[in-house]
């Protein structure tokens, strides 16, 4: 299945087969190669703040002595 995408210097719309394939555009005659996926960056930068925040940090919070008596005052309630 053909991905189109557009030409970065006229806007034209361009297909590509796979990734890596190099083309030319039609309109503007500019060579192009298609590229991959990118992942937007608050995407990124939310997913890294997730594991961090809700997975990691409780696991390091529990890891010091401090931490580990914090963590068990509000398992009780206090």
């Amino acid at each position: 299945m053909p991905t189109i995408s557009e030409c970065p210097t006229c806007g034209y719309p361009v297909a590509a087969s796979f990734e890596g394939q190099s083309a030319v555009c039609a309109n503007c005659g500019e060579h192009l190669i298609s590229q991959g996926v990118t992942i937007p960056t608050p995407l990124f930068a939310g997913s890294l703040g997730f594991v961090f925040g809700v997975l990691i940090g409780p696991a390091i919070l529990a890891a010091s002595n401090w931490g580990r008596t914090y963590l068990e005052k509000k398992a009780r309630g206090g």
